[in-house]
């Protein structure tokens, strides 16, 4: 399950980019500097690429926070643009909030001029499993590192890092910064996450969760057997899975009962 995951996916198909005017000594060069970055922090980065969905890993040795196994911290590519042995290290909650940021992050800094976007950041603040299944507070940071020849949105950079704060929050702490400019705009996304179903939406989902069938739904709800299938429809594709009881894990992560 992963919500906003169909959200974001849409995202980056609305680049479309002609691999063939890549430069890909680009992509190696700044996946160098990445891994140097993260032996002098000693976090984790992770290179996204646009033009062919995979991602390059870049983890220190000292990143124990991260909770990855061994055989997890020597990766060094995957043939994904998400993490997800990353993702499920994150607890549930903070994953559906770094998802949402991310979105509003992607939202904003594609439709912008190229050379505009790199200058925008996205942070938050996540709670990890570390190496002793003990939850910490990670730093984590998104932003665009590369556009194509073009102006397209070709790679995009996430660095996790022990953070020096691990005093609890209330949520992640989301943030994106203009770096050339220093205005720092704070997000709300808790309740954004809680409005994200409807309240007729919630209500179906309440009573799918029970184990009631549609046609009794709609008996219990006094409205036809069509409207609820229609909402039901409407729930799976807003919490981006595929069938009702990913749908009910999903809104119980996100507290939405």
């Amino acid at each position: 399950m992963d919500v906003l995951k169909r959200e974001i996916d849409e995202v980056y198909t609305s680049h479309l980019i002609d691999v063939a005017r890549l430069d890909y000594t680009v992509r190696d060069k700044q996946y160098a500097f990445v891994r140097s970055l993260v032996l002098i922090s000693g976090g984790c980065a992770v290179i996204s690429d646009v033009s062919d969905q995979t991602s390059r890993i870049a983890v220190s040795p000292d990143a124990n926070f991260l909770g990855l196994k061994s055989e997890e911290m020597k990766k060094q590519s995957i043939d994904s643009m998400d993490e997800d042995y990353i993702y499920c290290r994150i607890h549930p909650e903070d994953l559906v909030e770094k998802r949402l940021l991310e979105y509003k992050f992607f939202q904003k800094t594609f439709a912008l001029p190229a050379s505009e976007r790199l200058k925008y950041r996205g942070r938050c603040r996540l709670r990890m499993l570390n190496a002793q299944g003990e939850y910490q507070y990670v730093d984590n940071l998104v932003q665009i590192m590369q556009n194509t020849p073009d102006g397209k949105v070709w790679l995009i950079l996430c660095l996790y890092e022990l953070s020096a704060n691990q005093y609890s929050a209330l949520d992640i702490s989301p943030t994106i910064t203009h770096m050339e400019r220093g205005e720092i705009e704070t997000l709300s996304l808790k309740q954004e996450t809680n409005s994200i179903l409807s309240e007729r939406e919630k209500e179906i989902l309440e009573l799918i969760r029970k184990g009631m069938r549609s046609k009794e739904i709609a008996s219990e709800l006094h409205i036809s057997i069509n409207t609820v299938n229609r909402h039901r429809q409407n729930i799976l594709s807003k919490l981006s899975v595929s069938n009702s009881i990913e749908a009910c894990r999903a809104a119980e992560i996100m507290k939405l009962f």
